[in-house]
């Protein structure tokens, strides 16, 4: 099982939003920071209940959320069981969630911003030859694989300083697509693309087992309305 959504805030919880979300992109960037937080948080929450209806046979209410000390959240059962990974994020008025029983999972959304000083950060946080890429090829080199760093930190459970541990993971990454490889000895699935609204994503799952070419598909993110039923692909 596999399914990766994404949503705009603005079809959210509504009692929640409305007041911050009225011109989308413009009045969430004037609202506090705080405020900003709690509406992504809770419209990222939003959207992995409505996932896990869909597709694995129980709304939000019957699992429990947990997160560790990074953040990373973990749902529970009534048994005190994960049988499903699960990774949520957030940037600008977008959430995107991915569940799965595959493997530990991780996925990441990223506003482009142009302004952003992606060499300073890139030579802080990447390695060598990913900081070669961003230089040449620029903004969409470097969301890239900043985004796929951190779907991949956020799969390990590890967080930021992973992220930013300054050592080479996707200098030879596709520019989109699905693709597997091998760090440390285990097993990754990879997938990175951009959304409507000039977003970049990746995702990245630690398998258990060897992964079925045919859910290639399942990797592309697919719009989710808020009601149930009004899928988008």
């Amino acid at each position: 099982m596999l399914a990766i959504a994404y949503r705009s805030l603005s079809e959210g919880p509504t009692g929640l939003l409305d007041p911050l979300i009225r011109s989308e992109r413009e009045s969430f960037a004037h609202s506090g920071r705080r405020s900003r937080r709690q509406v992504q948080r809770a419209a990222a929450e939003s959207l992995l209940g409505d996932l896990l209806e869909l597709v694995a046979a129980g709304p939000l209410s019957h699992w429990q959320v947990i997160r560790n000390q990074d953040g990373k959240p973990t749902i529970v059962n009534a048994d005190g069981q994960s049988p499903i990974e699960v990774s949520l994020s957030h940037s600008g008025p977008l959430a995107l969630v991915g569940i799965t029983d595959l493997g530990e999972i991780g996925v990441d959304l990223e506003l482009k911003n142009p302004r952003r000083s992606i060499s300073e950060i890139a030579a802080f946080a990447f390695g060598p030859q990913e900081r070669r890429v961003v230089e040449s090829a620029g903004l969409a080199a470097f969301y890239r694989i900043w985004t796929l760093r951190e779907a991949l930190a956020k799969a390990c459970g590890i967080g930021f300083p992973m992220v930013t541990d300054g050592r080479d993971y996707f200098a030879q990454a596709a520019k989109a697509g699905t693709w597997q490889s091998e760090i440390d000895g285990r097993r990754w699935l990879f997938s990175s693309g951009e959304l409507p609204g000039d977003y970049a994503f990746a995702v990245a799952i630690a398998l258990r087992s060897p992964f079925d070419a045919d859910c290639a598909a399942d990797l592309t993110p697919r719009q989710i309305m808020r009601r149930i039923g009004r899928a988008i692909d």
